[in-house]
Order: C-alpha cells, then structure tokens, then sequence
C-alpha cells in the first residue's frame, strides 16, 4: 500500500508532462519534489528572518511607545505592557476593544529583568 502511494506521488509530475517523451519519469519527478523541497525550505527561512529581525508593530522598540511583553489569552483575545514615557500600562484588547486594566509608574531599570509574572504578582501585592 506505501510502495503504490509512493509510486504514484513520485509518477503524478511526470504524468503532467505526458505528451512529453523522457527516459527516465521518476528522475524528473524527483527532481520536481527536490525543487518544491527547496523552495518550501526558502521560504520557511525568510519566516524564520522576519521574526528575528522585524519588529511588529512598527516602529519597533526605540520609540516613545514599546510594547514590553504580549500574552495571548485566547483567539482574538490579547494582553499588553506597554510602556510610555515614565508609565507602565496593561492593556486588554480583544478584537472588538482594547481597554486599560492596570497603570503603573514604570520600574526602575535593574528591575526590568524580571520575568512579567514576578512583576505582576509584585504590583498585585503591593495594590490589594
């Protein structure tokens, strides 16, 4: 059953190519499948690029406006720290709203490396 679907995976390119004669069908179907292979790869590779280096939204984070951390919380359903000027926010947005949930004045820097539920435990402690 594997041998026929392989077969017939490897034979269907050189099917498309019917009414021309060549000596050898599974050679080009290979090399048809090499070259999908290449450029599947090619572009899972510029993806990978893009995530490294781009930064969505624009204006990345050397503006007055960075977006700290994202936790997503569901479909369309997303939480923000945002940090602007010498505030921090915590914004709700979902796909219809967006809405300020917390403001805080923005920590010190050494306190910056902190992972964001340390920070939010800290800041629900400290405002019962």
């Amino acid at each position: 059953m594997i041998r026929t679907i392989a077969m017939v995976l490897v034979l269907v390119p050189s099917l498309a190519n019917a009414g021309e004669t060549s000596p050898e069908p599974i050679a080009g179907g290979l090399q048809l499948w090499a070259g999908l292979a290449i450029v599947m790869a090619l572009i899972l590779l510029l993806y990978a690029a893009a995530q490294r280096w781009l930064r969505w939204p624009a204006g990345g984070r050397g503006g007055i406006i960075q977006i700290r951390e994202t936790r997503p919380l569901g479909p369309k359903k997303v939480l923000y720290l945002v940090k602007v000027r010498d505030r921090e926010l915590l914004l709700g947005v979902t796909g219809e709203r967006i809405e300020l949930l917390s403001e805080m004045p923005a920590p010190a820097d050494d306190a910056n490396d902190q992972p964001f539920e340390q920070t939010l435990n800290k800041r629900m402690k400290d405002n019962p």
